[in-house]
């Protein structure tokens, strides 16, 4: 058996690097990114190391979570590598045997797929806790 062939510098491969960009640029723009998604923070080293050879090199064990977590941020339009690169991610997915739905493009942000969490103040908390618990509870039916 021979070996794998070796990785293609990721200087051969400007797609890869694109990627590796974007990529980057997404998972700066909240800190502690890379810590709280490692998968991608991998994915990231690895498009940088190897291009996009990477993705074919991606475990498959792995594969669902990193497209899972990729799936999840809401991806700006402009950054057509990160689209690229879901769809990469899709297509091995879909040739796999991982169930695997794949997400919609258009817009990059599902709210009834992705969770958005943000602060709020102490008196906006209090009134949501009012608000659910002055909500009239329904009778059940007997039976």
């Amino acid at each position: 058996m021979s070996p794998p062939p070796a990785p293609r510098p990721a200087s051969a491969d400007p797609a890869g690097r694109q990627m590796a960009r974007a990529l980057g640029r997404l998972l700066d723009q909240a800190r502690g990114s890379r810590e709280v998604l490692p998968h991608l923070a991998a994915l990231e080293r690895g498009l940088a190391a190897d291009g996009s050879a990477a993705i074919d090199r991606i475990p498959e064990h792995w594969l669902g979570r990193i497209a899972s977590q990729l799936s999840s941020l809401p991806l700006p339009p402009e950054e057509e590598p990160l689209h690229e690169l879901l769809r990469r991610l899709s297509a091995r997915l879909r040739g796999g045997s991982i169930e695997w739905e794949e997400p919609s493009m258009a817009g990059g942000f599902d709210p009834e797929k992705t969770v958005v969490i943000r602060e709020i103040s102490h008196s906006e908390f209090l009134a949501a806790s009012d608000e659910i618990a002055t909500t009239m509870p329904m009778k059940m039916p007997e039976h």
